[in-house]
């Protein structure tokens, strides 16, 4: 006789009977109900989004700027050949990959109880998510730079950093959906 006890997982429930004269007990998956997946699944695709400010915001400090000079109408790049566009494109797939995978292991933690529109809202949430990211982070400095672009007066300015490879909002949709199956399946094997 065993003195543990463990609660009874409220996502599965035991089934009995009798097959071929031999009674058998098997547990079952049970299906949440659809209102409560719904919900879960909107809750999920909102905080997903609202989660693309924060990480716009921290894109936007941490990638390297291109420096540009204004002179009259002409825009000149400081350094010719330098990679700083490239490298914010790295720090922000970076960001949003970070963020997806983070976004991940939170909805599988506290919806995997939930039906597969949790799943579904997640990636619809990861890519605008990222759109929002890339929209925030492009926006932070955009308005002293359209001030000094105004008056033109040769000094140097930071460009703000903007997305050149759009294809890299993908990083958020795909690290979630990554992180909740590599979350669901250790949690089948344990």
């Amino acid at each position: 006789m065993s003195t543990s006890w463990s609660s009874p997982d409220p996502r599965r429930e035991v089934v009995s009977g009798v097959a071929f004269g031999v009674p058998y007990e098997r547990e079952e998956p049970v299906a949440p109900p659809l209102r409560d997946d719904i919900k879960a699944g909107l809750i999920t695709f909102f905080v997903t989004v609202l989660a693309g400010v924060p990480v716009g915001l921290l894109w936007s400090v941490l990638a390297p700027r291109v420096e540009v000079v204004v002179v009259g109408q002409d825009v000149n790049l400081v350094e010719a050949y330098g990679d700083g566009f490239i490298a914010a494109d790295a720090y922000f797939l970076a960001s949003v990959f970070v963020a997806g995978l983070v976004a991940g292991v939170l909805a599988w933690k506290l919806g995997s109880a939930s039906g597969p529109v949790v799943v579904v809202a997640l990636a619809a949430g990861g890519i605008l998510a990222a759109y929002v990211a890339m929209t925030v982070g492009h926006e932070v400095g955009a308005p002293a730079l359209r001030e000094a672009v105004q008056r033109s007066d040769g000094k140097v300015f930071e460009l703000p950093v903007k997305v050149q490879a759009p294809e890299a909002m993908i990083g958020w949709p795909l690290a979630s959906m990554l992180a909740f199956l590599s979350a669901s399946l250790t949690r089948r094997s344990s």
